[in-house]
């Protein structure tokens, strides 16, 4: 298992970087999903404007319909067939990292890990994977 790790490693940082550009999106989630409880999806409707610098390493913002922003991610190096990759660390307590790809037919997907209370304080949150998708449009 170490072996596939290192090749995996390996491989990814050989990989030639596709050139970046800035993008700007607008961009509905329609499916949000929890991993590790019982109830695992429900339909959602939240529409966020996805604003990125060209650098790898820019901040990848997100900003819903009522204003709120969000500097959940960085950009990472392109990658064939993909538009966008980020990731980031935790944004606040019980938060893990996160990720978010967009594809090149603008579908994407945006995933942070957490600690989740669940049943007050008896309980011991849950260590969770909460996954969102969508699809994107261009920004005009």
């Amino acid at each position: 298992m170490r072996k596939t790790f290192l090749i995996m490693a390996l491989a990814a940082g050989l990989a030639a970087p596709v050139a970046a550009a800035p993008i700007a999106l607008d961009c509905e989630a329609t499916r949000a999903c929890v991993a590790n409880l019982d109830a695992a999806c429900d339909a959602t409707r939240v529409s966020y404007q996805l604003d990125v610098g060209e650098e790898v390493g820019d901040k990848v913002v997100l900003t819903t319909d009522e204003g709120d922003r969000f500097y959940e991610f960085r950009r990472l190096a392109g990658a064939e067939g993909v538009v966008l990759q980020a990731a980031g660390g935790a944004l606040e307590s019980d938060q893990g990292a996160g990720a978010m790809t967009v594809f090149k037919d603008l579908r994407f997907v945006l995933t942070r890990h957490g600690l989740l209370a669940l049943e007050g304080d008896e309980v011991p949150p849950a260590a969770v994977s909460i996954s969102v998708f969508g699809t994107c449009t261009p920004r005009e």
